[in-house]
């Protein structure tokens, strides 16, 4: 194919002619962040003359691109978590042993309850969230939460006798107002179905050169053929925000779908000469059939090491233990992973009780945090990693690891995006035993931006149902495999 050059060649790259970030806006001091935005900018370029055909992107030079960006992410100056994990030694002794006992232990459904019970147990969630939630401060802190559980007790004190259920009920709806935390859990109610973003896409309309199209929804991908090129796509929380004609270009938007675990938590594949790691869960019951998966995967990184090429994929992974993953890389790579990563856990009253063989140093109250610097892992070869909004919490921390990776290209749709907050823990209301889970720590990746229920996007947008046809696709196209 005219164009086409050996990976790696001789010569010298040339930036591809596109650059895809994404962002937040945050006001100064007040920690509240927005759902981030994503933008696309380009490398201007002059329109093509009418008998001048478009040249499709060169992968080394895709490459080149993703991996400037990239380095520079992974190679920057360690995060500052400090505006966010102020300390508060006076509640070390806001609760009592009996309290503890109760805010950790499931009492079963109650009974009808009176309005004061129930608006006792909006101030008890008041409470609970101040001294023990790990984004609490960066949510906005009481200048945010107080009026929110205000607003809980207003709904309460209207209704002529108000349930348990208007108490959850009030209390989601409150919170996802402002806590983009992708676990944080009010009884059946996920915050993050509130505010997720799905990847949607145009199928069947590609083209080679973007310049002139509407930069919000312009994604590069992989054409029926193999090449890199570009298409429609764009997150949305239920597609109801997408434009139905853009450039000209009438719009039939479709939501990208996702893998279904088969059951199969780790298995080793080749196809073409290429291997093909699958990773689906990084959890299982001790001694059973998928443990055994796992204490391969967690040993089968160096058989690895040498491959010229390799197809990773975490689709459906919603997580587990990172420990998996982190010895699998360490055998790939030689080394261990480094991301640029802050992370923080709050040394509560309730962390601590809750918790006790993982938080035992530390005053009650304060917070005990790190920050570390990244590093870039120089790699021949290529690696695409698989994603798509079912990749979750270790699966998410999967490709964490692969970001710090030269030659790494992620396929596929975005990940879930539930990273912020770890340290998950179920925790119960006095009075109604009403359960929210959340986390007691506060940990962020590459840089300040909030990604859960965004999640990490792809380099190369693809419907995740064809993203290994379309890997395969691509390096028949640029001559990878024989």
């Amino acid at each position: 194919m005219k164009g086409r050059r050996a990976l790696f060649g001789a010569g010298v790259l040339s930036l591809c002619a596109f650059l895809m970030l994404t962002g937040c806006q945050r006001r100064e001091n007040v920690p509240l962040p927005t759902m981030p935005t994503v933008e696309v900018s380009a490398v201007p370029s002059p329109p093509p003359a009418p008998d001048q055909r478009v040249e499709p992107v060169e992968l080394e030079d895709f490459l080149e691109e993703v991996n400037g960006r990239r380095r520079a992410i992974a190679e920057g100056q360690p995060i500052d978590l400090s505006p966010y994990t102020v300390d508060h030694p006076e509640q070390s002794r806001t609760y009592t042993e009996a309290e503890l006992e109760t805010l950790t232990t499931y009492r079963g459904e109650t009974g009808a309850l009176t309005r004061e019970e129930l608006l006792a147990d909006v101030d008890s969630c008041f409470t609970l969230l101040k001294t023990t939630y790990g984004a609490y401060d960066y949510f906005g802190g009481d200048e945010v939460f107080a009026p929110l559980m205000e607003n809980v007790k207003g709904m309460l004190e209207k209704l002529d006798a108000p349930t348990v259920a208007d108490l959850e009920n009030a209390l989601a709806n409150e919170l996802a107002q402002v806590v983009r935390d992708g676990h944080f859990r009010v009884g059946t109610h996920a915050l993050r179905d509130s505010f997720s973003q799905e990847m949607y896409y145009v199928p069947g309309l590609y083209f080679d050169d973007p310049a002139g199209r509407t930069d919000d929804y312009i994604r590069p991908t992989i054409g029926p053929d193999g090449r890199i090129c570009y298409w429609y796509a764009a997150l949305s929380h239920d597609g109801s925000n997408l434009p139905a004609e853009v450039d000209g270009e009438t719009l039939a938007w479709e939501k990208a779908g996702r893998i279904r675990s088969d059951g199969t938590v780790f298995r080793e594949l080749e196809q073409n000469g290429v291997p093909v790691l699958v990773s689906r869960a990084m959890w299982a019951a001790a001694a059973s059939p998928k443990e055994k998966q796992l204490e391969r995967l967690a040993a089968c990184g160096g058989d690895y090491a040498d491959a010229s090429f390799l197809v990773f994929d975490v689709m459906g992974n919603g997580g587990g233990d990172d420990s998996y993953i982190m010895d699998w890389f360490r055998g790939w790579t030689g080394q261990d992973v480094q991301r640029r990563i802050a992370f923080a856990r709050r040394l509560s009253q309730l962390a601590r009780y809750a918790m006790p063989h993982y938080i035992r140093a530390g005053k009650a109250g304060c917070w005990s945090s790190s920050a570390k610097a990244g590093s870039w892992i120089e790699r021949e070869g290529v690696a695409f990693v698989l994603t798509d909004k079912g990749t979750a919490s270790s699966g998410e921390s999967a490709v964490e690891f692969f970001r710090t990776v030269e030659n790494t290209l992620f396929v596929g749709g975005p990940t879930t995006g539930c990273a912020l907050v770890p340290n998950n823990v179920a925790f119960y209301l006095p009075n109604s035993s009403l359960g929210l889970y959340f986390g007691t720590g506060l940990s962020m990746t590459e840089d300040v931006e909030n990604r859960d229920g965004v999640g990490y996007l792809p380099d190369l947008w693809v419907e995740p149902l064809d993203a290994r046809k379309a890997v395969f696709r691509l390096m028949e196209y640029y001559g990878l495999t024989q």
